[in-house]
């Protein structure tokens, strides 16, 4: 891990902080979290392409997107049931509580797919500390959910 990879990490971090609340602004606003998704997947997608086409994809590269197996391609049903799921819980539970609840998810689940090695993802054997740090997680959700 170098100092790069860590800020990069940080700032993915605060830009989902920033853009789930203007999806659920967006969805307050259309009076519909699928709505919501529309625009935000339509510019996405031009936004992707036009990023593929700058870093040196070409014709090419885009027809082997077709050969992506269809249960990776579901990332995008999870990313759009990911859109209305902070559009239906951020006015509902507040910003901070539902931060702490999807970043507790991720370990969590993280720790067990990295014990079973899914996704094609290296296996990485669950051990005492880290255990323990998913303890101090859920610790730390229930003492910031509490009223």
């Amino acid at each position: 891990m170098t100092i790069a990879t860590i800020t990069l990490a940080l700032v993915l971090g605060a830009i989902v902080s920033i853009y789930f609340p203007m999806i659920a602004r967006s969805a307050q606003i259309l009076g519909s979290g699928s709505l919501a998704n529309v625009p935000f997947f339509a510019i996405a997608f031009v936004s992707s392409v036009a990023i593929a086409l700058a870093t040196g994809s070409r014709a090419g590269d885009f027809q082997k997107i077709g050969t992506v197996p269809l249960w990776l391609l579901s990332a995008g049903i999870m990313s759009a049931g990911m859109i209305l799921g902070s559009s239906y819980l951020i006015p509902r539970l507040g910003l901070g509580v539902f931060f702490v609840l999807l970043v507790s998810g991720q370990v969590l689940a993280g720790m067990v797919f990295g014990q079973l090695g899914l996704f094609g993802m290296a296996q990485s054997p669950l051990s005492l500390s880290k255990l323990l740090g998913a303890a101090m997680v859920i610790g730390g959700v229930t003492l910031i959910t509490l009223k």
